[in-house]
Formats: C-alpha cells, structure tokens, sequence
C-alpha cells in the first residue's frame, strides 16, 4: 500500500508526496477524522514513504527492501503504539526512547489513538518532540485533535481526513470486496465516507437480516398504530440486542429513503412507496425529518450517556407512533 493505492484525499496525497519528495516534513504529523475514515491506512502509507530507500515523487516504491520489510510487517525502524486496554501509558513510550537515539537512517513511531495517551505518557513524548533525534518523525492518529497536549499539537503538521464520496466508496466495495454494484451503492449509504464503515458492513455477515427486520419495524410503524404493550415490548427487545446502534442507523436509513419518495429522487427506494399510508406533500415529508431527526437524537443520547435503555427507547417508539400518525391526519 501506498498513497497512489489509496483512494480520495487528493489535497492530502499531493501535500504529503510534496513534504516527502523535499525532505521537509515534520517530525510530527498528525492525521484526524472519524473512526473509519482511513486514519491508519494513511498513516501507514506515509511511514512507508519515509522509510522507502527510492522513493519516486514523494511516494514508496513498494519494491526496495525498505519497503518489502514494511508490507511483512518486519521493518526494523518502523514502531507501532496502540492502546494498551484503555490507554496508552508512559512505559510504552519510555521503552520505545533508546531505539530512537540509535544511529543509522530513518526511524517512523506511528501511534493510533494518540488522543488515548495518558498525561504521563503524552509528556513524555513532549520531550521527545521539543528535541527530535535526526531521522525520528511521529504520526499520530486521533479522532479529536482538542483533546490532545496543546503543546504536541503546536509541534504537528496537522490533516484532517474527509468523508469520501458515495462514488468512491462504491468502487472500492466494488473491487476489494465483490459486491454488486446495488448493494455496493446501498453500503456507500450507510458508510457516511468512511471506508473502514463501509468494509465492517460489507464484512457483516448479519447485515441483511438485520436489514430486513429494521424495513420491518419501520414499516409497522408506518402502517398504523399499535398498541402500548407492543411498543414497550419491542422497546424492551431493542434495549437487548448488542447490535442497537447499526440496527437504528438501518432504521434510519430505511426511513430516509421513504422521505426520498416525497422529494422525487431517482435513488431505489428501500420502503415500496405503495404500502405506507401517507398523504403525499410537505406535512408528510417534514413528519418524516422529525422521525429521522427522533432517531439520530436517540443514538446520540445512547453514545454519549449513561441513560437507560430500555426507556429510552420506549420514548422513542412511542414518539415516532405519534408522528406517523400525525403524518396520516
């Protein structure tokens, strides 16, 4: 792998083969953007490149021993940090620091989720930054460049990853997993541009079922009402499953393209517009923004607290009965 084999990100591409073709990138880089969005892989093509003993134009050759070294994972310069349980402590990075005073050629630390590293272990690196070794250069991977040391940060060269594009996201299913090009489409969706996203769905083996049973619940909300112990019940099943945050991220998508059909959109739509009873128009479609709306408010609340499940969710389902219904008056 290296920047050429990647996809998107052509502002980053050119900026990094630049720095590396003139020898003047930073000793520390730092590389941001979503989980999935292609953080590692990025990084990874970066370290090649500075370790590549022929470079051409700013990218790794991929056939110098530097290189064949890299891709079997057995480059004696090249040093990997991850979290070690929740954290990246200081002794993972105190027992990297004698090898990088050693003589001889480049050396590349890459540390995924440096934003994991305790306040120890990040000043600990500090000195390494404010006096680098000849040769050292760090690529750190976060998904939040604030919650790092401001005075790691002051010292990185910093990228940030962007989403890519349905299109792109289509061909690499395409071509790295063999999928159709409908259901190639349909992942793209779902992926938001990420294509680590993209390659878990397409790697899921329980993507359809799951699939299926949330066109389900979404079209026996639409149908019409059910009762109060029906929707707690199937409130106290969804707290249940392990799978709830892709399951409403389906949900959601099915209901997405349901909104689809009032706005004419050539895209396939997933719900038959025949079967849900809905006035056609503008009170509809914007019934239909609040549902999604309920739904994306619902997973936040589930990331980001420690809120009950189970009642949550009760809300959920029972709010988005009554917009429905709202939606049918």
């Amino acid at each position: 792998m290296n920047f050429k084999t990647l996809t998107g990100q052509d502002a980053l591409r050119r900026s990094l083969t630049r720095l590396v073709a003139a020898d003047r990138l930073s000793h520390a880089v730092l590389l941001t953007g979503p989980a999935g969005s292609g953080k590692q892989s990025w990084g990874r093509a970066l370290a090649r490149a500075v370790l590549c003993r022929e470079p051409a134009g700013g990218d790794a050759c991929l056939k110098c021993i530097s290189c064949r070294q890299f891709g079997s994972g057995n480059h004696p310069d090249y040093f990997f940090v991850e979290p070690d349980g929740r954290n990246i402590k200081i002794d993972q990075v105190r027992s990297l620091r004698p090898a990088f005073h050693l003589l001889g050629g480049k050396k590349v630390c890459l540390i995924r989720q440096a934003e994991a590293m305790t306040a120890e272990a990040s000043s600990s690196l500090l000195k390494v930054l404010e006096e680098p070794p000849e040769g050292l250069y760090f690529i750190l991977l976060a998904e939040q460049a604030q919650l790092l040391f401001e005075t790691i940060l002051s010292r990185c060269q910093h990228y940030h990853l962007q989403p890519l594009s349905r299109t792109e996201i289509q061909g690499l299913l395409m071509e790295a997993k063999s999928l159709s090009s409908e259901k190639a489409a349909m992942l793209a969706r779902l992926s938001r541009g990420m294509p680590g996203r993209a390659y878990e769905l397409a790697e899921d083996e329980q993507f359809d079922s799951r699939f299926e049973e949330a066109e389900t619940l979404a079209l026996s909300l639409l149908s019409g009402p059910d009762s109060a112990y029906h929707l707690l019940s199937k409130a106290a099943e969804l707290a249940e499953r392990e799978d709830l945050l892709p399951f409403l991220d389906l949900l959601c998508f099915s209901l997405r393209d349901c909104l689809v059909m009032h706005y004419c959109s050539n895209d396939r739509l997933l719900i038959d517009p025949g079967r849900p009873a809905l006035r056609q128009g503008e009170t509809a479609a914007e019934g239909l923004e609040n549902i999604i709306g309920l739904i994306n408010n619902t997973v936040h609340e589930l990331t980001a607290t420690n809120v009950n499940r189970r009642l949550l969710l009760e809300k959920m389902l029972i709010l988005m009965q009554r917009r429905f219904a709202a939606c049918r008056k």
